[in-house]
């Protein structure tokens, strides 16, 4: 990967945690004004599988996958090595 599809990973990875963070706020608030007691378990167990859960996981993917690939060096020509001479 070169130096700039990792930051566009990263950004992507990025965005969509953020639209997850919004989509979880919005599930949380429904469900804590359609019941009166309210359990953090009950929601994490009903959050698994839906789209914003998933939606998360992409884009834990996508930084994951930014940082641990290593940046692609460039070859360099040397030109001692190929046999040609600026003489």
């Amino acid at each position: 990967m070169t130096v700039i599809q990792k930051v566009l990973a990263a950004l992507a990875g990025a965005q969509l945690l953020a639209s997850a963070a919004v989509l979880l706020i919005f599930d949380l608030n429904g469900y804590n004004h359609m019941s009166g007691g309210f359990s953090w378990l009950a929601f994490a167990k009903g959050t698994v599988g839906t789209f914003p859960f998933y939606t998360a996981m992409a884009g834990c993917f996508l930084i994951m996958l930014a940082g641990l690939i290593p940046v692609r060096k460039k070859k360099r020509i040397s030109v001692q090595e190929s046999g040609h001479s600026l003489k």
